[in-house]
């Protein structure tokens, strides 16, 4: 049985790579600062308190979930407490066993950004430091991730139906105040939207199973640039 991370299906366009990755556990990083995980950790601080209404007018009205460790749902079982109060959820969220398109199995497994409960429904957003271009269609399967998750849980609250996908972009705009330690920066707040499309996502897993029991390395996939920055580094420490 597989177990995939939703975080991996981001980028998961280059089949040398998430073959390497999941089969072979060679996982070549690319370049990604550490400043923009920062950056989202500082905005889910600031807006898991608040309402979606205070982020965009393109949602209902809604309020963020907040994330227990097992370490505490642990300690409450223990006293015969329940392990999770409402507007709770697990910090690592894992789905009870899936099935592809040929019946295969697979869980999924990860660590949701942002999760919503709207008055009759759920969402799942996810915020991201970058320009006001739309992103979002490089994290639908991520999202789409996390939603089955939610409805196929292993263990933590079930939360159905998923109404909402998204992304809440910020982008850094003018400087307005500084000093001789730190600035003030005004930030753009963009939301786009995902529709969910299931049939997409099963079709993608069932393709990388594939992949993976195909049991050969894929090809080199020239417009991936993290193969082939990794391969230019190493054919340049080779030469020296």
């Amino acid at each position: 049985m597989f177990k995939f991370a939703p975080n991996n299906f981001n980028y998961a366009d280059c089949d040398r790579c998430f073959y390497l990755k999941y089969k072979l556990n060679i996982e070549i990083k690319g370049n990604f600062p550490r400043i923009f995980n920062a950056f989202d950790l500082k905005q889910k601080a600031y807006f898991i308190d608040k309402s979606t209404s205070e982020i965009t007018d393109k949602l209902p009205d809604g309020k963020f979930y907040k994330t227990v460790t097992k370490k505490i749902t642990d300690s409450r079982k223990k006293k015969g407490q329940l392990e999770f109060n409402e507007l709770e959820i697990p910090a690592t969220i894992t789905s009870n066993g899936l099935k592809d398109n040929k019946g295969r199995e697979y869980i999924l497994e990860g660590k949701p950004d942002l999760v919503v409960k709207f008055e009759k429904s759920n969402g799942i957003l996810d915020f991201k430091t970058t320009d006001d271009q739309d992103k979002s269609f490089s994290y639908r399967f991520q999202l789409e991730s996390y939603a089955k998750i939610f409805e196929n849980p292993l263990r933590g609250p079930e939360l159905k139906p998923i109404s909402h996908l998204g992304l809440i972009q910020f982008s850094p705009e003018e400087i307005t105040t500084s000093n001789l330690k730190s600035i003030n920066q005004k930030m753009k707040i963009s939301y786009f939207p995902l529709k969910r499309n299931e049939d997409e996502f099963m079709q993608f897993v069932t393709d990388k199973i594939d992949l993976l029991e195909g049991n050969q390395i894929p090809d080199k996939y020239n417009e991936c640039k993290i193969c082939n920055s990794a391969d230019r580094y190493s054919e340049v420490v080779n030469e020296k």
